[in-house]
């Protein structure tokens, strides 16, 4: 499947447009099986999702660091420009109706952009973001909400560059990272396993 995406700007405002150029979900780019090659079974209370996140403006995957154990809070990085625009797609399997995604702050717009295959797109703009000191990392929450008060909250490690620092594009390419999620009676989500490819 590709995406024809285009981004306009009104009055100050960010619009992504999302369009499905050929819908065949074998050309998905959304991957369960890169995760893991045997099947998973999921109960009534479970679901995968999957995330990935683009430079609005290139199209190009961010970058991550591998950070190890070094800041505590995960062993991944994400590395972010500040004064950029950034697309964030969303895929849960199975499908699941979400409402609203909230990250570092920011309430986004979700943009439903395949019904049958649950899948969400947003577009974030971190113009109010400042550069991280050098030799730390930011936690930032991803806050995901869906029917029936159901939300995940989720701390993210990231490092925000300024936007003409090169840095924010070196190292490797992120292409989606997979949270087996889990329901509980109050509604609460939480993220058992943190998969990244």
């Amino acid at each position: 499947m590709q995406r024809s995406n285009s981004i306009t700007r009104e009055n100050g405002v960010s619009n992504l447009h999302v369009g499905i150029v050929n819908n065949d979900p074998r050309q998905r780019k959304f991957s369960i099986s890169a995760c893991r090659r045997h099947s998973i079974e999921l109960n009534e209370n479970q679901f995968m999702l999957i995330i990935m996140f683009s430079n609005a403006e290139t199209n190009e995957r961010i970058s991550y660091k591998q950070d190890g154990s070094r800041f505590g809070a995960s062993q991944l990085t994400l590395k972010f420009a500040t004064n950029s625009l950034y697309k964030i797609f969303v895929k849960a399997r199975p499908p699941q109706d979400f409402v609203t995604l909230n990250i570092g702050g920011s309430e986004l717009k979700l943009i439903q952009v395949d019904t049958d295959f649950g899948e969400y797109a947003a577009v974030w703009n971190t113009s109010d973001k400042t550069p991280t000191k050098k030799g730390t990392r930011q936690d930032i929450q991803f806050i995901l909400v869906g029917d029936g008060h159901k939300t995940l909250n989720k701390n993210i490690q990231v490092k925000f560059y300024p936007r003409s620092d090169s840095h924010a594009s070196w190292g490797q390419k992120l292409d989606q990272i997979t949270w087996h999620c889990e329901v509980n009676e109050f509604g609460a989500v939480s993220v058992t396993e943190e998969q990244t490819v």
